[in-house]
């Protein structure tokens, strides 16, 4: 008999809603929503990874039993007690020998609420801070500037806001390819239905780009001064809000002397992007009654990218774009939960809600809901873990979807740091580049094979309902961390029968989830957007009524130039950046598990300027070798007149990050994925 179930898309933070058809149990097709208003995808689009989101868990690779290491390269299978009890016995070992700071945890943006709440859950109660997930490696510069500023960094307003923008931003973004329903539904029909001016800033000038009125092409890593120098122009020309900085915004004279002498052409020279434009583009954002600003990682993911954010939002603040309808700013995370995760504090400095590890009453109420105590000082951040595991003082991982052997940069040197730990845990669907480095892996069901809350980029908090029997013997992760934490001793506080008894923990908590329960949850297919204070409210607008500060003004912070991290040199004459590919996702764990996805987007590549590959004498489709100071690829080329002389792109699906360098921002911590220095020749033979 055929079914069909309610699942949130697994792949990006959309939140696109869609049907999975089940015969038996078993996942034959997927069916467009179109009968629940108010969804992220109305009418029931859905991207070409949306299309076939169930297909990556019939794969024949699945892990399906618990296994664990016999032999480098070789494991045998185990029973879930023996790989409990091993777990167990070999994390209380370590942490009594060498102590709770020598275990590290990572969530991951691709597992529910439950999960991620308790695998930082585990870590606190086991001692450590040393928690984190990928956020850090995506929107932490969006979160910590924006949280420096206004208080709050998620997105301020709902999508459907974008149609009543009149100017449109596009910074470092792509979502032609990364979110492409967004762009459809909500980005493209503002610009050519509703009239909506364009602003678009990329290294190449992408699909999303297309439209631009006024298009900027900097050198990667190069935006700040574009906008510092955009700020300063908004500024003199008497072009900002002058009644909403009077009543909303402290710092403003500050802000105005630091950017004095960032002028138009001194960001020209810093960027390659001409004076004229900068100034076409300050004009037009500065004359839009409601701007929507939509940045990602072109933007974030540099050694400046907390300033660069910084300075993007002082801008989004000076012409008072904020806290009104029709407006639009905030963090967009790369994967479907990642908002989630992010509020359940798997962060080494962040508890559940944001709370910060230092703030000693915050901490002291989340100890008293879980009986136990908190570490107070922050752990390691997700690229120092492995540094630390490298050196020596971290031991252990526990890693649950996630696979750090090919997300972080310097691929090769995060190996060697993997081959140094004493004990892994990895949880994961499928074996991936990390699990080879595991003592005991874990088989975990699919999204769709449980229930379970996930919090969309909009802030959107939706029920996914169980569609398929999971593969073999894999659970739920918040069942296997339930029953781990069990093993380890420490039942009494995870008590759960249920994942509803996960979520009603959530709801008690973190404040700002009070009202998205269970019950709502299953009622409500459309979701509920936070923060929810109780079960009949939601909050759509932020900011509508101040900002959550002590003063409840935002706090404009005037970031300082500085460069982007490794810049190019007579050796490595190119800029080096990276981009992602609509039908791809992140390492591949999913996406190249999904055959109509595999033999589509089939391999890497590299993007070329047509006048610089004339210059190398290379020509499309030739083999070429990328080289960096860390490592060297060899891909094919793609010779175009759309992206920036003396830049060189290529899609960081297929082993990208052995180039990148582990340079992180010093105040997000973020890697620098997008900047490096590089070579370029071609492949004779």
């Amino acid at each position: 008999m055929r079914k069909k179930h309610l699942i949130t898309c697994p792949y990006c933070s959309v939140g696109c809603r869609m049907y999975v058809e089940t015969e038996d149990g078993y996942p034959v097709g997927i069916e467009y929503v179109d009968d629940i208003p108010g969804i992220p995808n109305p009418g029931g689009k859905l991207c070409p990874k949306g299309n076939v989101a169930f297909q990556y868990a019939t794969s024949e690779d699945r892990l399906t039993k618990p296994l664990k290491k016999v032999a480098p390269g070789k494991f045998q299978e185990i029973s879930w007690q023996e790989a409990m009890d091993e777990i167990a016995s070999r994390m209380n070992e370590i942490k009594g020998k060498y102590g709770p700071e020598a275990l590290a945890f990572l969530g991951s943006e691709k597992c529910s609420v439950e999960d991620n709440y308790l695998i930082q859950k585990l870590a606190r109660a086991m001692g450590s801070n040393n928690v984190e997930f990928a956020g850090r490696l995506c929107q932490s510069s969006n979160v910590v500037a924006r949280t420096k500023i206004l208080g709050s960094a998620p997105q301020t307003n709902p999508s459907s806001d974008i149609l009543k923008a009149d100017v449109v931003v596009l910074w470092g973004y792509n979502p032609a390819a990364t979110n492409p329903v967004l762009f459809g539904q909500y980005v493209e029909k503002a610009i050519l239905d509703n009239g909506a001016q364009f602003i678009a800033v990329d290294a190449i000038k992408t699909q999303s780009a297309k439209y631009a009125d006024v298009f900027l092409q900097p050198y990667p890593g190069t935006d700040l001064a574009i906008i510092s120098a955009m700020i300063n122009y908004v500024i003199k020309n008497d072009l900002y809000d002058k009644d909403f900085v009077d009543k909303h915004v402290n710092g403003f004279d500050e802000l105005a002397k630091s950017v004095e002498a960032y002028s138009l052409k001194w960001a020209e020279k810093i960027s390659g992007v001409s004076a004229d434009l900068i100034e076409e583009a300050a004009r037009t954002f500065a004359k839009g009654e409601r701007v929507a600003v939509l940045a990602n990682e072109g933007l974030n993911q540099h050694v400046n990218g907390t300033a660069a954010m910084m300075a993007l939002t002082d801008l989004v603040l000076i012409t008072g774009n904020i806290g009104k309808e029709g407006v639009m700013s905030g963090a967009i995370p790369g994967a479907f939960n990642g908002m989630g995760a992010s509020l359940m504090g798997v962060n080494c400095a962040q508890l559940p809600g944001a709370i910060p590890v230092a703030n000693g009453e915050g901490r002291r109420q989340i100890e008293r809901a879980w009986g136990f105590e908190i570490p107070d000082k922050p752990g390691l951040h997700y690229v120092a873990m492995f540094g630390a595991a490298y050196e020596g003082s971290v031991k252990a991982f526990y890693i649950m979807g996630q696979n750090p052997a090919r997300a972080l940069p310097d691929s090769a040197f995060v190996e060697k740091a993997l081959e140094k730990a004493e004990f892994i845990v990895a949880q994961d669907i499928f074996p991936t580049e990390t699990t080879k480095y595991a003592d005991i892996i874990l088989p975990a069901a699919a999204w769709h094979e449980r229930a379970g809350t996930a919090i969309s980029s909009n802030r959107r908090i939706q029920w996914s309902f169980k569609a398929a029997d999971a593969a073999g013997e894999a659970k739920p992760d918040w069942e296997i961390l339930a029953g781990v934490a069990k093993a380890l001793g420490l039942g009494k506080h995870f008590y759960y029968s249920s994942i509803d008894d996960v979520l009603s923990e959530v709801n008690k908590v973190v404040p700002a989830l009070k009202g998205a329960t269970p019950q709502r949850l299953r009622g409500e297919l459309k979701g509920c957007m936070f923060p929810c204070s109780d079960e009949k409210s939601e909050t759509p607008r932020l900011f509508l009524k101040g900002f959550p500060t002590p003063d409840g003004k935002a706090n404009l912070i005037s970031p300082k130039y500085a460069p982007p991290g490794e810049v190019p040199d007579d050796e490595y004459p190119f800029w080096l950046s990276n981009f992602r590919l609509v039908g791809q996702f992140h390492t591949g764990t999913m996406s190249f598990k999904s055959k109509s996805l595999a033999d589509r987007w089939t391999e890497g590549f590299a993007y070329i300027n047509e006048q610089d590959a004339r210059k190398l004498g290379v020509n499309d489709g030739d083999s070429v070798k990328v080289e960096t100071r860390r490592s060297a690829l060899t891909v094919k080329v793609e010779v175009i007149p759309y992206i920036k002389r003396g830049v060189i792109s290529m899609p960081w699906h297929w082993g990208f990050n052995f180039l990148t360098k582990d340079a992180v921002d010093d105040l997000s911590k973020i890697p620098g994925y997008k900047t490096a220095a590089c070579k370029i020749s071609k492949v004779r033979g």
